[in-house]
């Protein structure tokens, strides 16, 4: 891509770090969630603040707090606390669960058996499309100054559960696709099986009970819309762009 330099860097290695930083000025951070993730995290922030980045914008999560029981979400604020304390702007976005994690485990048991697993019960969650996280994310970077301080949480425009997302799927595959409620010992063992990292496992369990009990987690958020002047994608919408890793 023309105006793009790609540089790949080991975030633990701080020369590395120092190195794709240097001459930026605005920063969107993002690591996967592994164990520990805040340290990595926290020290691209100092590394950013060093080199003189201006605008930093994390991306964080929902539920970020010294007190949830998911130890993501305690990392996540961790990273949060180093951000308030540091010298250039900041931006926090705060998504909750994202449509593009069905890609994974969803997609293979329904290819598979065509049926969706999942320890919510009946719990509705307004699941975001990663595209508009990504829109939202590109426009606080182009225009930071508007966006300096501010914390978003950011959702789809409606909370469903997993029947609902089995009825689109089923309608934009051409095949039949249940909703199989499972208990969170199941699926504690489906993700063990698939050679899930005990840690790992809790942390997305913790999460799962949160959606399960409802509340702040199916609670849906106007962000998406009025930063980007448009409806966020809906999971008809998703179902109808990634039929193709259903089927």
């Amino acid at each position: 891509m023309p105006l793009v330099s790609w540089v790949q860097a080991d975030l633990d290695d701080a020369s590395q770090v120092e190195a794709a930083i240097a001459g930026t000025t605005r920063l969107f951070l993002l690591t996967g969630n592994e164990p520990d993730f805040a340290r990595v995290q926290i020290g691209v922030v100092r590394a950013a603040e060093r080199l003189g980045v201006e605008h930093i914008v994390k991306l964080s999560a929902l539920g970020a707090s010294d007190h949830s029981k998911s130890a993501i979400a305690r990392e996540h604020w961790q990273v949060e606390q180093a951000l308030l304390s540091t010298r250039p702007q900041w931006t926090i976005l705060r998504p909750h669960a994202f449509m593009q994690n069905w890609l994974g485990d969803v997609a293979e048991s329904v290819r598979a058996e065509g049926v969706i697993y999942s320890p919510i019960g009946d719990g509705r969650v307004p699941f975001i499309d990663t595209r508009d996280i990504a829109a939202v994310a590109a426009e606080v970077l182009l225009h930071p100054e508007v966006h300096v301080g501010k914390k978003y949480v950011l959702t789809g425009g409606t909370a469903v559960g997993f029947a609902d997302l089995a009825a689109v799927l089923s309608e934009a595959t051409g095949r039949k696709v249940t909703y199989r409620p499972v208990s969170m010992e199941e699926a504690r063992a489906r993700l063990a099986a698939r050679g899930v990292a005990a840690p790992a496992i809790d942390a997305m369990l913790a999460i799962a009970a949160y959606q399960r009990d409802g509340g702040p987690t199916a609670t849906v958020s106007p962000t998406v819309r009025r930063l980007l002047g448009r409806a966020p994608r809906t999971i008809r919408d998703f179902a109808r762009d990634y039929a193709a890793s259903f089927r």
